[in-house]
Formats: structure tokens, sequence, C-alpha cells
């Protein structure tokens, strides 16, 4: 019995371990030249290749064509993307942008507003 209680801590601190060792970035796709339903495709695809990269799609856009996701802080698994963006820029003349998601404020929060 005890044992099992060992290895059930193990398993959570690991899976603590695991979550807090994540990025969260911005994925966006401007508005191109490029057919809609093809565009579409390609954003799709891309959601894929992050899942299948070990990244989690944690939100998506409905305002503009983007999602949110969260990637493990490998350095491989973030240059993987990037050339994944650069690939599908190239092949398919369809923009993507991606930045690490961030807090952001209007005003400066070191100066009081009046």
């Amino acid at each position: 019995m005890k044992l099992s209680y060992f290895i059930l801590i193990l398993v959570s601190i690991f899976s603590m371990a695991q979550a807090s060792s994540l990025s969260s970035y911005i994925v966006t796709f401007p508005k191109s030249d490029t057919d809609l339903a093809e565009e579409n495709n390609v954003i799709e695809d891309v959601k894929k290749f992050v899942v299948g990269i070990g990244g989690k799609i944690t939100h998506e856009y409905s305002l503009i064509k983007g999602f949110t996701v969260d990637l493990p802080d490998n350095g491989q698994v973030l240059d993987s993307l990037k050339e994944r963006l650069s690939y599908v820029e190239n092949k398919f003349g369809t923009k993507c942008n991606l930045e690490k998601d961030s807090e952001v404020h209007a005003l400066n929060r070191d100066h009081p507003v009046a």
C-alpha cells in the first residue's frame, strides 16, 4: 500500500514539473492572397503539426486567424515550429507570425493614473 502512495506522489511531482516547463506562443496568419479554403487547410495542418511535436493548442481566436499554443521549453521544439512556419510561407505564400505570449498593458504601470 505504501509503495502505491509513493508511486502516486512521484507521478504527481513529475506531472507538475512537466506542466511548469511550458511556454505559451501566439501563432497568427494575417490576410493573404491565398484562397480561403486553402488557407484554412494550411492552418489546420500547422495545428496538427504543433500537437505532433508535443504542443497543446490552448485557445483559437475568432476575430483573427490564429491560435495560442503551449510548447515544451525545448529549443528543438520551437525550432521545429519555426521551420514549419517558414516552409508554409515559402510553399503556400501564407504569412505566419509567431510570438511569445506575454502580459500587455495599455498604461505604464510605474505611473499612477490621474
